[in-house]
């Protein structure tokens, strides 16, 4: 699932299909939970005559086997979103699932729709496959039987407790998917589907507070009710945090590009060979807002922004050339005046790029960058921009 519980980057363990794969610190948290279960509940005493030492053994193989299970729930999303030409950063995977960076958003309905679906699909393949070798290919009540049939079990559970139809579960973004096809608008679709998020969350929340502070036998107790209150108020937030994003982005769908622009913008032209350094002697000197059009034997062949070289490690604003940091030309794609800000923001996300030129018929009109759309939406100047910070 598309579905991110704690911050950072987490810690890389390498990469699949040229994908970094990192894992959060929160997934060590169910991790040593799951072996810890496996090795004290899932294996009885007496089964197969088991060690201390080799229950352990069994639990850690268990836990792997998990890990590899959520991996291949976020790949299904990454290769998914590859084939339709997005690029996938990075998987991280958190303590009841993980996130697949993807760098821009669904396109169509259909998109979103096979993105989110895939992985869920993959769990329930998964989950049926070690039920099926756990009830034809091996004998009842031995170790091997008992934790092939708890990992079917778990994957099964994740396949279902993803397609809940609240944003920003895969289930909430199959039904954004549906709604966004219905109505046309994905803003609705989004806030809608976060909506339901919210709705989920709280009825989790109330159950698992149920389950905590009374005996009534609805609610489980112990435990299980601290953890299902917990999922509840992150995906709360989470999908809180979806209708937000759904608000802004209907906000900068009113606005066009010409109102934001930088105009005219503070363009300089530089050949594309000129050391940064030699260029910029001190960059403490910068506008965040200057602009380079990088030429090679008088033809324009990239574009540069301050805000690039301003963040710079020095090793390379010591080192690197304009080419080195420029957008080449032919991945540049100017906006006209009339585009929509949203349009905008997906470009300057795509194209990981900090500005885009604005131009009418030929002739440059601006620049539009991300501190220009923030300001529109009344959240501020992006912050002052620090050197010494690092690229």
């Amino acid at each position: 699932m598309r579905f991110g519980f704690f911050g950072g980057n987490g810690i890389k363990v390498g990469q699949v299909l040229g994908i970094p794969i990192r894992l959060d610190l929160s997934f060590f948290l169910v991790f040593a939970l799951l072996v810890f279960v496996i090795a004290t509940q899932i294996l009885p005493e007496d089964l197969d005559g088991l060690g201390g030492a080799e229950r352990w053994l069994y639990g850690l193989a268990g836990g792997v086997v998990y890990f590899l299970s959520l991996l291949i729930h976020e790949l299904a999303h990454s290769l998914m979103a590859r084939r339709y030409g997005m690029e996938v950063s990075s998987i991280t995977l958190f303590f009841f699932g993980g996130v697949s960076l993807i760098r821009e958003d669904s396109q169509r309905p259909g998109q979103e729709f096979w993105i989110a679906i895939v992985g869920p699909l993959a769990s329930v393949a998964l989950g049926v496959l070690f039920l099926l070798i756990a009830a034809v290919a091996l004998t009842p009540d031995t170790t091997i039987h008992h934790m092939i049939l708890v990992l079917g079990i778990v994957n099964c559970f994740l396949a279902g407790f993803n397609m809940l139809p609240g944003f920003p579960l895969d289930g909430g973004r199959v039904l954004r998917s549906l709604v966004w096809r219905i109505t046309g608008s994905r803003h609705r679709a989004t806030r809608s589907s976060a909506r339901v998020g919210q709705i989920l969350g709280a009825i989790m929340i109330i159950y698992g507070i149920g389950g905590i502070v009374t005996d009534v036998a609805f609610f489980d107790a112990g435990l299980n009710s601290l953890w299902v209150a917990l999922i509840g108020f992150l995906l709360m937030t989470q999908a809180a945090q979806g209708v937000k994003a759904a608000e802004l982005e209907q906000d900068l769908a009113g606005l066009r590009v010409g109102e934001l622009m930088l105009q005219p913008p503070v363009a300089r032209t530089a050949e594309a060979e000129l050391p940064i350094n030699i260029l910029v002697p001190s960059r403490a000197q910068l506008n965040q807002q200057d602009v380079f059009i990088i030429t090679e034997g008088g033809v324009a062949i990239g574009i540069a922004s301050a805000v690039q070289i301003i963040l710079l490690d020095d090793e390379r604003y010591q080192s690197d050339r304009l080419r080195d940091i420029m957008l080449d030309a032919n991945q540049v794609q100017p906006l006209g005046p009339d585009a929509r800000a949203d349009e905008a923001l997906r470009r300057l996300q795509r194209e990981r790029t900090f500005v885009l030129p604005v131009v009418e018929r030929g002739r440059l009109l601006g620049v539009v960058g991300l501190e220009q759309i923030l300001k529109a939406l009344g959240q501020g100047p992006s912050p002052r921009l620090d050197p010494s910070s690092g690229a």
